[in-house]
């Protein structure tokens, strides 16, 4: 017996209610450092630099890695207010973490593809600018050896015309970010970055006045007349083959509406569009006159949020036999969240320089597609299932506490002897009538009067009881033995003593002497009185069940009933005072359960991110 006792215990100890919230605070602390996290390390596992393409072409040369960020759109603290919640704060939040993992792949150059500023052309003074920027900086930190360059996006220097807008926003985005059109060149290929938002500008004054661009004045310092300077300056006009360029756009190329954008896109294509201050794509005109000018080897863009990988095919008429006549064009997924997409990303982009090539048809770049985590699938996927699954547990065990503290209370073999009020020693009589009761009730108690003929124990048979005896001296095993004690003889018309009833108080009510009398001192009220308070507002269902008639019935709960769920009005006391209800000790628990995840999750965001 003593083992089983010791089981017991120790079950009761595993499932007890203390254990079982330590165990949820353990969880959920565990779970938000992978959330939170974990899965941004967890993201990267796949994510590597696309060196091993360029080894295969025969480059023994160390490649230029080249980390390509597009639309990160950092919100103004100053507009959007500083909160720890809502989405700009949950926003910022993810950006700072993505960028303390991604910064982790050590890149050589980081090339930023526009919107850098999530409202950067509406910043009308420079000191708010000033801190606007110091608040990039003081997010994207890195290496101050590793050179940053930063093409101008809508939201940085604005699109169209508008009383919102700065007019000071290229005068800032110059002064804080450097040149709005700028060429650079890096291991052996030319890197050219172009403001598109003025180029489309310029495109509509030029549509507006009738011109084609071969007639075109390109305006002082426009973009027109910086892709035409590129061009001359690298012998680009004659169609020769020269130093590999890849340009760089915030707005994507214009391409047919059928144009496909590869599987790695998370859905639909990029069309045409513009509104309020934006425009997807750049107009027909304008991207023919980019492709023939520039002949750029790849195209990286963004704006579209979305992930995008399609091939621009030049006219024949437009090329000689030794230039190229298909581009392709990557439009780089957003750095930060958005509800146009799921997952995040950026791209990685390795060149190496075209003389250390061996093979003549081997590339000098190679590129490769990175994620970050998807927010709303760990929200609905593991938040939410978590989330509904400690409600559960904290109501199960919150629902009716006296249950189960009765239920995994510790017990031992002496507790029922220690716990149990002393009994007066048995008699003979004593193993079926006593006058001892475990609980005292103070409710109506059994006459004191004698028992009526009709409901005492027959006489006419002997009743035999047992009761447990020491076995004789000399016994085996000095184990008890049962022998029958007879309690009635025949002929034993003693009547009962009133003493021997369970409740040791009498009251004045006797028992009738007639047996045809039914009378009861006390009756319970009718149902259907209790019912008829609510009948207006209750809804009542008969119908019949195996035989048997059923009725249900819904009713509004009582005030009552409502405060019961806050607080108890019963005298019970609890070790921590009185008794409280079930919605206040469900609020505790809840809190009790989530406040250390919300502590690691504050500790570790602000030591690490």
């Amino acid at each position: 017996m003593s083992f089983i006792h010791e089981r017991r215990a120790r079950n009761s100890r595993l499932l007890s209610r203390n254990t079982t919230i330590n165990l949820l605070r353990f969880f959920w602390v565990v779970l938000v450092i992978w959330c939170e996290f974990g899965v941004f390390f967890y993201s990267l596992s796949d994510c590597k630099w696309p060196d091993k393409e360029l080894k295969e072409a025969g480059s023994t040369e160390k490649p230029t890695r080249v980390l390509l960020i597009s639309d990160p759109q950092l919100p103004n603290p100053r507009r959007s207010g500083i909160s720890w919640f809502g989405y700009h704060a949950s926003s910022t939040r993810y950006i700072r973490k993505g960028w303390s993992v991604v910064t982790r792949l050590h890149p050589h150059v980081v090339v930023w593809l526009g919107d850098t500023l999530a409202s950067g052309r509406y910043v009308t003074s420079e000191d708010e600018y000033e801190n606007y920027v110091d608040e990039f900086k003081g997010i994207f930190t890195i290496d101050k050896s590793v050179p940053n360059y930063f093409v101008p996006g809508n939201r940085d220097v604005g699109l169209g015309e508008s009383s919102a807008f700065s007019k000071n926003t290229r005068k800032y985005f110059t002064e804080y970010f450097g040149p709005v059109n700028q060429e650079i060149d890096l291991a052996g290929h030319r890197l050219i970055f172009i403001d598109a938002p003025g180029l489309v500008d310029e495109d509509y004054r030029r549509h507006g006045m009738g011109k084609q661009y071969e007639t075109w004045t390109p305006a002082a310092g426009g973009p027109i007349e910086f892709i035409a300077s590129v061009a001359i300056k690298g012998g680009r006009s004659l169609h020769t083959l020269d130093v590999p360029i890849i340009l760089f756009s915030h707005i994507p190329l214009s391409r047919p509406a059928s144009t496909s954008c590869g599987p790695l896109r998370e859905k639909g294509s990029i069309r045409a569009s513009a509104g309020y201050g934006y425009q997807n794509m750049l107009g027909k005109e304008t991207t023919r006159f980019v492709l023939h000018t520039l002949r750029p080897a790849a195209v990286f863009s963004g704006d579209n949020r979305d992930y995008c990988d399609m091939t621009h095919q030049l006219p024949g008429t437009d090329v000689n036999v030794l230039a190229k006549t298909s581009i392709r064009e990557v439009t780089v997924k957003s750095f930060s969240p958005s509800s146009h997409i799921r997952r995040p990303g950026f791209q990685l982009l390795s060149l190496i320089p075209p003389d250390s090539v061996v093979s003549p048809h081997g590339s000098t770049f190679a590129d490769a597609h990175c994620l970050l985590p998807d927010t709303f699938r760990i929200f609905n996927s593991i938040y939410l299932p978590a989330l509904v699954l400690t409600a559960i547990v904290l109501l199960y065990f919150n629902i009716s506490p006296d249950r189960h503290r009765r239920r995994f209370s510790t017990l031992s073999p002496d507790s029922a002897t220690r716990s149990r009020p002393s009994s007066p020693p048995p008699g003979p009589e004593s193993a079926i009538w006593t006058n001892w009761s475990p609980r005292r009730s103070s409710g109506p108690t059994s006459p004191g009067s004698a028992l009526p003929p009709s409901v005492r124990v027959p006489s006419a048979k002997e009743i035999f009881t047992f009761r447990a005896l020491s076995s004789a001296p000399g016994s085996p095993h000095d184990s008890p033995l049962l022998s029958p004690i007879p309690l009635f003889h025949a002929g034993h018309e003693d009547e009962m003593d009133p003493a021997h009833y369970p409740s040791q108080h009498h009251s004045d009510h006797v028992w009738p002497s007639g047996e045809d009398v039914h009378e009861a001192p006390l009756f319970l009220p009718s149902p259907s009185a209790r019912r008829s308070e609510r009948k207006w507002l209750s809804w009542s269902w008969s119908f019949v069940f195996r035989g048997r008639r059923r009725r249900i019935t819904i009713a509004p709960p009582t005030w009552g009933e409502i405060k019961k769920l806050y607080a108890s009005d019963n005298g019970d006391s609890m070790s921590r005072g009185k008794r409280r209800g079930m919605l206040w000790r469900l609020g505790g628990d809840s809190v009790s359960v989530a406040l250390p995840a919300v502590v690691t999750w504050a500790l570790i965001g602000w030591l690490f991110f």
